[in-house]
């Protein structure tokens, strides 16, 4: 009887820590996603660069080297990219990408899109984001750009996937000497079964604007985000991501990445201030904007120096994150 009694008892801290464990391992698998974008120079080291996030604990991961040229993601096929960052226990779902955006010439950029959509299927991506685009300066131009979107949202959804747009600053100007906001006006002009919007949640306070309400006003529009902030995630302490994250929830979406830009020295933040003030102004009169080269600090060409750097702000931004209650 002893012996008996003995052994239930043996089995029942066993199972009270199995659950232990379980419910440990509930708590660590936080959807963090990352946006690869934000780590400069992984090229450079790419396996060093996947392990070094999978560690971080990021398990989904957003594309920003695909190639509609060449139909590569840097020198991966499109099966042999997706593969790669799989080894690492990273999910890639979403990817950036730029290809041919023409009213004047709707076949092409069609033509150009369903390359697009049919690589990315075969990477098992279901978001493919337009991260920007020069938008025309009166109503009747920009309605023109919304159909076009409508019809490239048509190309993503014959493949199960879908087509989004995602915001700068820029887009919370008015349109020409109309009294629209660009953001407003794309929204309210594109099918929603067709065109989705990823809130970049810095940006859209750069452009005077308070995510949460964004959030609240467009509940079903707004399906992904893009968690960014001066440098490293929750640092600057200027961006109310507990109200963020809780609306995101409430709306019923789930997917978001880090977005973390090249660290910057005090002149170069105002450099690109003013790089961003250049854009914004182009939009607003709807000129067409060429950077310099070199006019925007954080962009270039692969460097290994600057590596570290970005995964050591992408691990801290991690562990903010996974230590965030409002975090699921």
């Amino acid at each position: 009887m002893k012996k008996s009694i003995q052994l239930l008892f043996a089995a029942l801290v066993l199972l009270s820590f199995s659950a232990g464990v379980t419910a440990g391992n509930k708590a660590k698998s936080k959807q963090l996603g990352i946006a690869f974008y934000s780590v400069k120079g992984m090229d450079s080291d790419m396996e060093g660069s996947l392990k070094s996030v999978s560690n971080d604990g990021y398990v989904v991961a957003e594309s920003a080297s695909y190639n509609a040229q060449a139909g590569k993601f840097g020198e991966y096929s499109p099966t042999d990219y997706a593969a790669l960052v799989d080894k690492y226990g990273i999910d890639l779902i979403s990817s950036h990408v730029r290809a041919s955006f023409d009213v004047a010439d709707e076949a092409g950029t069609l033509a150009a899109w369903k390359k697009v959509f049919e690589d990315h299927k075969a990477a098992g991506c279901k978001y493919v984001i337009l991260p920007s685009n020069r938008w025309d300066n009166t109503l009747e131009g920009v309605k023109a750009q919304c159909d076009l979107m409508n019809k490239i949202g048509a190309e993503a959804n014959k493949l199960g996937m879908k087509f989004g747009y995602h915001n700068h600053s820029a887009e919370f100007e008015k349109i020409g000497t109309s009294d629209q906001i660009l953001e407003d006006y794309l929204i309210a002009n594109t099918d929603p079964d067709k065109v989705f919007f990823q809130m970049d949640v810095y940006w859209i306070t750069q452009g005077g604007q308070d995510p949460v309400e964004y959030l609240k006003k467009y509940p079903k529009r707004i399906q992904v985000l893009h968690i960014k902030d001066d440098y490293v995630i929750g640092a600057s302490g200027e961006i109310d991501y507990e109200a963020i994250f809780k609306q995101f929830y409430k709306n019923g979406h789930k997917d978001w990445f880090v977005e973390i830009e090249a660290k910057l020295t005090d002149e170069e933040k105002a450099q690109r201030a003013k790089f961003m003030e250049e854009m914004r102004k182009a939009q607003a009169e709807g000129k067409e904007f060429r950077p310099k080269p070199g006019s925007m600090p954080g962009f270039g060409a692969p460097d290994p120096a600057k590596l570290k750097v970005s995964l050591e702000a992408i691990s801290e931004s991690a562990v903010y994150l996974k230590n965030a209650s409002f975090v699921k």
